[in-house]
């Protein structure tokens, strides 16, 4: 494969081209001869954060809408499960006794910044 090294560290490394019609193709040596293809594994990246705003309006609406979709729901006395909070949001989990939020979500799909919580003495591990 030509293309040009990104990334050295010790007998791993990265190795890229561009394919045409499918972009950028890597390999990655994971060692003992084998080469990982991590081909796609950008686009897949890319694709989720252009897909996140239209899909995030399209729940929003739904939540609008549908007065059975909750955007979350108490699974017990001291567990809400549901989807990323807004900025607008905060100070209402406060209200309903929340004192920390666990997001699983990727950096660019968290809506509200840290220091909001802070405010409300909301911990976010």
């Amino acid at each position: 494969m030509v293309g040009r090294k990104i990334e050295e560290s010790g007998p791993k490394f990265f190795q890229c081209e561009t394919v045409a019609g499918d972009g950028i193709e890597c390999e990655r040596e994971v060692g003992d001869g084998k080469v990982e293809k991590t081909a796609k594994r950008a686009f897949v990246g890319a694709g989720a954060r252009v897909l996140f705003y239209p899909t995030l309006l399209y729940n929003v609406v739904r939540n609008k809408l549908q007065p059975e979709f909750r955007w979350w729901d108490q699974i017990d006395q001291f567990l809400l499960l549901g989807a990323v909070p807004f900025p607008k949001d905060v100070h209402r989990l406060k209200e309903l006794g929340v004192e920390a939020v666990v997001t699983l979500n990727e950096p660019y799909e968290t809506l509200v910044p840290t220091s909001m919580y802070q405010v409300q003495n909301v911990k976010k591990p």
